[in-house]
């Protein structure tokens, strides 16, 4: 039996996947109502937030987000900055977003309430070589969304604690 000693043993290290591509939007994006608004909530933090998150690109990002929508603002001032430091990220899988709570605000605007799922994330410098790993992470999330056009937009957007009974704290009920 051959022995190989440590100094010559490899350690395996984690390799940098390619990112995922733009997005297409659900099928019921097209709905002005509670289903569409649903949909796109669930779109925006499942799907356009990876893509940003994985890419550093936010053009469809900004162009579906509200000049006041705060949440918005820091998703892309983290892109720019993950972009700037040469900073990279990949997802272990896919985010689970469920919509838990729907309030129509007027007949095209929508607060939804989402429970969501975030995958252990990696994260790697530009050159490709890995940096760390961001535990999976759950929590509650409120998107504020505005029929416009032939789009959602996003307007607002805030995270809460898994078990926090979100609609009660905003003096809504269930």
């Amino acid at each position: 039996m051959i022995t190989v000693p440590p100094s010559l043993t490899v350690s395996p290290t984690a390799s940098m996947g390619p990112a995922v591509g733009l997005p297409g939007k659900p099928e019921l994006w097209e709905g002005t109502g509670e289903l569409g608004a649903k949909a796109a909530a669930v779109w925006f933090l499942r799907d356009l937030y990876r893509y940003v998150l994985e890419t550093n690109d936010t053009t469809e990002w900004e162009r579906l987000s509200t000049d006041d929508c705060e949440f918005c603002a820091n998703t892309v001032a983290m892109a720019r900055s993950g972009a700037a430091d040469g900073h990279v990220f990949r997802q272990d899988g896919d985010t689970r977003a469920t919509a838990t709570f729907v309030k129509e605000l007027n007949p095209l605007a929508y607060a939804v309430v989402l429970d969501v799922m975030k995958p252990t994330t990696q994260e790697y410098v530009s050159d490709g070589s890995w940096s760390k790993e961001h535990d999976s992470a759950t929590a509650q999330v409120l998107l504020v969304l505005r029929r416009e056009g032939p789009d959602w937009l996003l307007r607002a957007g805030d995270a809460y604690d898994p078990g926090e009974d979100v609609p009660s704290l905003l003096g809504w009920s269930k």
